[in-house]
């Protein structure tokens, strides 16, 4: 049988593989190249360390996030819709979306904030206010996804009703 060719979007996408079967802290050297079937070394010909590796992984995750959130904030209630896509996103693909997280400052990290500044344009907010309010809304959505990750919800409330809820009285927040 030949061999696969060995290339950094294989080793990004086999890492990604691993962080969402497995967990992100399961995202090693070692754990790639046993994937891959090769040894670690070979993984150093197209990488520089772990660290390179994970970059790439958050640059791809954050497209696939992208991706699933573009359009949202051309709804009739678009926070509401970028909150449920957002949710439905990391609790569908939690080592995607924890691969997502470092290193927040490429294409798509940026695409990502204008994507939330698109919906948040009704409010008509400028400069800083509108800088807190991006960074409050992201806040609001990983707090929600990190804590129904590990089961931090235990009340029987629906939790779709719950991020409506939230979404509102941040949005009503926004009027004052």
């Amino acid at each position: 049988m030949p061999r696969m060719q060995l290339t950094k979007t294989a080793i990004t996408d086999t890492a990604l593989s691993l962080a969402d079967q497995h967990g992100y802290e399961a995202v090693t050297m070692a754990n790639i190249a046993r994937s891959l079937t090769i040894k670690p070394p070979s993984l150093y010909n197209h990488f520089k360390n772990l660290e390179e590796i994970k970059q790439a992984m958050a640059e791809a995750a954050q497209k696939q996030l992208y991706d699933a959130l573009k359009g949202t904030e051309q709804t009739s209630q678009p926070m509401l819709s970028l909150a449920k896509a957002y949710v439905n996103f990391a609790s569908s693909n939690p080592g995607l979306y924890a691969s997502s997280l470092p290193g927040f400052n490429g294409e798509y990290a940026n695409a990502l904030v204008r994507l939330v500044a698109d919906a948040l344009q009704a409010y008509k907010l400028e400069n800083e206010k509108m800088i807190h309010a991006i960074r409050g809304f992201r806040s609001m959505l990983h707090g929600f996804v990190d804590l129904n990750t590990h089961a931090g919800f235990k009340l029987d409330v629906d939790l779709e009703a719950s991020l409506e809820e939230v979404v509102g009285i941040f949005e009503r927040g926004l009027q004052s």
